[in-house]
This record gives C-alpha cells, structure tokens and sequence, in this order.
C-alpha cells in the first residue's frame, strides 16, 4: 500500500468572469486506473500499487471521498480494472501474470482466481458485451478469452494466438464475438472470439457468421507499437494509436470487404496511450500531454477537433507568504519553482493513464467522461468542454 494516503477532496476550478470549469477530485498521491460501477456510485482506483481502493462518490463538489472497501489479493501493481455493470463483477490484472473476479457478497468482495496461463505480467483486460466473457492482455504475446466454467467453479481461459510481441489493449466489438489487440510488434489485429458454448451458432459479424475461434480476420501494420485500441458504439470503425504519434481508423465493413479502410492522423502532441468513444460517436485520446484530445467524424473524413482544456484565469502577481505558498505549490506539482515555469494550462499536471465513460451528474453537473493521471486527480469532463473542442473544427 502507498506509503502515504492522500485526502481525497474535490475541487471546483472556477472563478469571476471565466467560463464555468472542469470538476476535479484529487483521490490518492497517484492514480494508475480507474473504474465506475453502473450507476456511477462507487469508483474504483489503483493509487499505482498491488492494490485496488473503492470509493462512494460524493454528492457534493468539496464532500471527502469515503473508502468503502480495499481489494487486496495481487503481488504486483494492478494493472488494469473492469467493473461490468450488469453483473457488478470486478475484474483486476495485475503485473503478478494473475486476473481475480471480484463478486460482492453482502458487503464484502470476494476473489476468485482466474486460470490464465500466461508467463509474463497481465497488462489489460475488457469484459464483453454480455458479460460471460472477458479478454486479457497479456505481456505473454497471448490474449487469454476467460469465462466461467461451472462444472468445475473455476474462471477458465481459451488463448488466442498470433500477436508476436507484448499485447497493451484488448477491446470488444459492441455485437460480434471479435477482439481487436493493440501490440508491440507494431501490428494492430482483430481476432474471432466465438465460443460455442457461450455464444451459440449464427452469431453474425462483418467477417461472416461463427468465425473460428483464433482466427486473425484482420491485421494492420503501424510505424511504432501500438499503444490502444477501441470500437467505436456501433462497431463499424477501429481506432488504434501508435507510438509514432499517429491515431489510426479503420473502417469495419469496408476491411470485411478487403478494400481501402483506413485514415491515418498524424499528431504534434505526444503518442496517446488511452483511447475511448464517447456515444455520439467521437473519440476522446489522452496520454502523456496532460489534456485529452477529441476527433470528430466530418463529411470529408476523420479530424482532430482540439484540444479538451479547460480555461485557467491568470493570477495577479504574488508576493510575501503568497509567493512562498505558490512555489511550494508547484514544486509539489510540477518539480519547479514556479519562477522558473509557466502555469500548466491543463486539468492534469501528469500523464492521463486512464479514460472512463461516465454519463452523470457529479457534483450537479453532468459529466461525459473522466480522466485519472498520475497526479491523483480524477477529473470529470462536461458536454460543455466537448462542444467547446467541436466549435474548433473547420477553423
């Protein structure tokens, strides 16, 4: 466990005269994953250790932040955690080459080992639409399928094969049995995920029904590893970025068809480690530049709307034990003294190592989605600062 807790307490940016802010929440000393529950009650946090936290999330913007419960089994920094909303299951990954099934009973978690079979540390993992079934990533080159095997009370797991290096991402098709992988060999693949057994015959998909089990239906090269990878909500379009700064998307039926699919966007920012589509069908991207990214489906094809930053008013200058507080501030923030930097013009002052879906209130605002970064904050994005990045387009 880290060897000091934060506080958690919220914070409101805000001020006189400037539009209204972002609301962020600062959880833990640091944040390495994160995960809401169906109604968006709880959350559940990595603060970077072999540990999982799980909080209730206030009602109000400066109400603390009450830990309901402590996830404590792995022996290695979690790597990953996936709440399915239906079922209330949890799953952990973790750095240890081991995934736990969380099932609350009464009002204690409890684990359940899942049979991964994988030789090198655990990096990601998904549950499926339905829920039977959940794919992990896995530094093994293998992304084991897992799914409850009742005869004998056990979390089994089906491999599939074909990624030739460490895979980061694993992410479902929102109504086909196919798992797209984002891997180090600088490949981007879509795999057939269907099991008899859970998912019965004529399961249709863009590659035809019942694919194989295994079966590599799709795979494109990239100029760097491959660093996410995420289906858009209606399935028809992959996107997956790279390290070479590029954020890529396919178009499912056209790859289907083995014709063009595909539209590549070059970035000035750094690679984007985390993707995820918001409903409307846009994608947000975030990684090592503190500030998401959101790009936009147009007439003419993809394209980045901008940046999703909030407006910070500036300060009058700051003197006497003001000026003192000040540099201890960003020293603790940033490494610096604030003479020697400007502000950061962000809503994170790390980098962004986790994108959720949120679609609430917090706070009495609604909410689209949120960040966690290792700066400990979760910060909730509102409609407002999405259409302020669309407004950007076309300019």
């Amino acid at each position: 466990e880290s060897w000091r807790e934060a506080r958690p307490r919220a914070l409101c940016k805000g001020g006189g005269g400037v539009k209204k802010m972002v609301k962020e929440t600062r959880v833990d000393d640091r944040i390495t994953v994160h995960a809401w529950n169906a109604d968006r009650s709880l959350c559940a946090i990595c603060p970077n250790s072999n540990i999982v936290h799980i909080y209730k999330t206030p009602k109000g913007a400066d109400a603390a932040w009450e830990k309901v419960a402590t996830l404590k089994e792995h022996d290695a920094l979690v790597t990953d955690i996936a709440w399915a909303p239906n079922s209330n299951r949890i799953v952990t990954t973790s750095q240890d080459r081991n995934a736990y099934v969380w099932t609350l009973e009464g009002t204690e978690w409890k684990p359940m080992l899942v049979i991964l079979r994988i030789t090198a540390a655990a990096t990601s993992a998904e549950w499926s639409p339905l829920e039977n079934k959940f794919a992990v990533g896995s530094g093994s080159k293998t992304v084991p399928i897992c799914y409850y095997e009742e005869g004998n009370n056990f979390w089994v797991s089906k491999m599939l094969k074909g990624n030739q290096s460490t895979v980061l991402g694993v992410a479902w098709h929102p109504t086909a049995p196919l798992v797209a992988t984002s891997s180090t060999d600088f490949k981007c693949r879509i795999f057939s995920a269907w099991l008899k057994n859970l998912d019965g015959k004529g399961q249709e998909s863009p590659f035809g029904k019942d694919p194989k089990f295994g079966t590599v239906l799709f795979e494109t090269p990239s100029y760097g590893w491959v660093l996410n990878v995420a289906f858009n909500p209606t399935g028809d379009t992959l996107a997956f970025s790279s390290q070479d700064s590029t954020v890529t998307f396919v178009d499912i039926n056209a790859a289907a068809a083995q014709q063009g699919c595909m539209q590549a966007l070059r970035l000035s920012e750094l690679p984007l480690t985390q993707l995820l589509f918001l409903p409307d069908g846009t994608l947000v991207g975030a990684g090592h530049s503190y500030d998401p990214l959101l790009f936009a489906n147009t007439p003419q094809g993809w394209a980045l709307a901008g940046k999703l930053a909030p407006n910070k008013a500036g300060g009058a200058a700051k003197t006497g034990v003001s000026a003192t507080r000040a540099m201890w501030t960003a020293q603790t923030n940033t490494g610096q003294n604030e003479s020697s930097t400007a502000a950061l013009d962000s809503a994170h002052l790390n980098q962004v190592c986790a994108l959720q879906l949120f679609g609430g209130n917090f706070a009495g605002e609604p909410a689209a989605f949120t960040s966690s970064a290792l700066d400990g904050k979760i910060v909730f994005w509102s409609p407002t600062e999405v259409s302020a990045a669309m407004a950007n387009l076309g300019k």
